[in-house]
């Protein structure tokens, strides 16, 4: 009797063993397929790509909607295009790191680097420069058949407008002699404003205003300054490095592929090459220390 209920100890003991062990297996293997199923989901997260308000933002979208695709399928995560009201609020964003990788105009890549949150990955390959432009029929031929015309421009923040109101002042069109300078929120709104006849000139960048010669607009240049880096793209030091190295060489491989060269088309850019911090310098009196 004792042998039997010894025998039925034993087995009960075993059993409960068995059990534990074969919890303690399938908690295991719980814990290692959720970090499995986990980690795709991570490597699949939303990329945010912000862009500078040099446009209203369904132009902008519109434009860069080519750009977004080709960059989800070269990257094999989704990306969503952000970006903000005016350049006040793009460049707090871009300083509180709301970007994953932004492209910025080229005086704002100095600050964005100066904080510590972004490197440099790429510029467009085409330098950037100031285009003082006139209505095509103007008989206008230099700049200093301006003194006290009405120049329209972009937001007082841009770099094209900083550097072409250093243009009239290098031209000792300045003082009594200056013209009056008139905002406007987009390059492409300065420009209508010339041909709606409620300016004489704008001060445009070369970027928007290849654009609208192809387009046939009726504008032509006559005076552009010196050339600095253009529109440049820059990524958060919170992307790990091989996915920012992957970005950067998606972007400077694009102009030797057939699908990356319609894309470039698209949002009229001739392409990306890989850029360097060292760059901006030349820039660097031109930044607004204004939040």
């Amino acid at each position: 009797m004792r042998g039997n209920i010894l025998i039925i100890g034993v087995m009960r003991t075993t059993l409960l063993w068995a059990l534990f062990v074969c919890c303690l297996i399938s908690s295991s293997l719980l814990v290692h397929a959720q970090d499995h199923d986990a980690g795709p989901a991570l490597e699949k997260k939303a990329l945010v790509f912000g862009l500078l308000p040099s446009e209203s933002p369904v132009t902008k979208f519109k434009r860069y909607a080519p750009l977004r695709e080709y960059l989800q399928h070269a990257l094999n995560r989704p990306v969503v295009l952000e970006t903000a009201s005016n350049f006040k609020e793009f460049i707090k964003r871009t300083g509180q790191g709301k970007y994953d990788f932004l492209e910025t105009a080229p005086h704002f890549v100095l600050p964005a680097i100066d904080s510590g949150r972004y490197v440099v990955l790429t510029t467009i390959t085409q330098p950037l420069s100031v285009q003082l432009v006139i209505k095509k029929n103007s008989t206008v031929k230099n700049i200093d058949e301006l003194k006290g015309k009405f120049i329209a421009t972009p937001s007082p923040r841009a770099i094209i407008t900083k550097i072409g109101m250093e243009m009239f002042d290098k031209h000792s069109l300045k003082g009594k002699n200056q013209p009056s300078f008139r905002p406007y929120k987009t390059h492409n709104a300065a420009y209508e404003s010339v041909l709606a006849d409620q300016a004489n000139a704008a001060l445009i960048s070369v970027n928007i205003y290849n654009k609208a010669i192809k387009q046939e607009k009726a504008i032509r240049s006559i005076a552009s300054s010196f050339r600095f880096p253009n529109m440049s793209i820059i990524a958060s030091k919170d992307l790990p490095l091989p996915l920012r190295t992957q970005l950067r060489d998606v972007l400077v491989d694009m102009d030797k592929q057939h699908h990356g060269r319609r894309v470039l088309r698209a949002i009229s850019y001739p392409g990306y090459r890989i850029a360097s911090a060292q760059e901006f310098d030349v820039l660097r009196k031109y930044v607004d220390t204004k939040k």
